[in-house]
């Protein structure tokens, strides 16, 4: 279930990840062109500028959501339901089940959660 909703979010972020470099492209090419004579040179920078805002948004893209935002994640859903557990986190922010219980853990070793037969709620 979770590979399906990343699959299902890829089209829409590799779309803004093409509008982010395309601007940056357009952004390196008019700082340079000034008249014919610089034409290439300004083309150069902009595939340059565009070839580091793919890069950078690629990287965003596959490290995924930070451990602070999947707890908040975590405690957005328990307020929503009363409480979360594992699977629903995983499936929500896409990680591992695995990835979803250790934060959960941490966040009740923390005095964050409390566990109920292996649910988390958030007091």
């Amino acid at each position: 279930m979770a590979e399906k909703k990343s699959n299902e979010r890829r089209p829409a972020i590799a779309a803004l990840r093409l509008a982010l470099a395309l601007t940056g492209f357009g952004l390196g090419f008019s700082l340079m062109w000034f008249s014919v004579l610089s034409l290439l040179p300004s083309v150069v920078a902009g595939a340059a500028s565009f070839a580091l805002v793919w890069v950078w948004g690629k990287r965003i893209e596959t490290a995924g959501p930070s451990r602070a935002a999947l707890e908040r994640l975590a405690m957005r859903l328990a307020f929503r339901k009363g409480s979360v557990s594992a699977d629903e986190l995983a499936s929500a922010s896409g990680k591992t089940l695995a990835e979803a219980r250790e934060v959960l853990d941490e966040l009740a070793e923390r005095g964050l959660a409390q566990e109920e037969d292996g649910r988390y709620r958030f007091p």
